[in-house]
């Protein structure tokens, strides 16, 4: 009995591990691709433009912007049913 349960567990443990890093590679690739969009359309600007923009931090505030939306998604993907209906069955 005892080894069923342990092997119940980790199999839920794989399956959680398993989704998770296909998820977090999803929404890494998408917020550094959408970073980098962000910066080139930056690039193309007129230097003298740009170098106001680069004074006022816009980089920096690109940068916690990202990081704001990864952590909304982390969050909401911890705390939603979906995960835990996946780990029940």
């Amino acid at each position: 009995m005892l080894l069923s349960i342990v092997g119940s567990m980790v199999g839920r443990v794989m399956v959680a591990l398993g989704i998770s890093v296909i998820t977090y590679t999803g929404v890494s690739a998408t917020i550094d691709a959408l970073k980098a969009d962000a910066i080139a359309a930056l690039h193309a600007l007129p230097p003298e433009l740009f170098s106001l923009l680069a004074y006022m931090k816009v980089g920096v505030a690109l940068s916690i912007i990202t990081s704001a939306i990864t952590a909304r998604l982390v969050l909401s993907g911890l705390t939603s049913g979906t995960f835990k209906r996946w780990v029940i069955k």
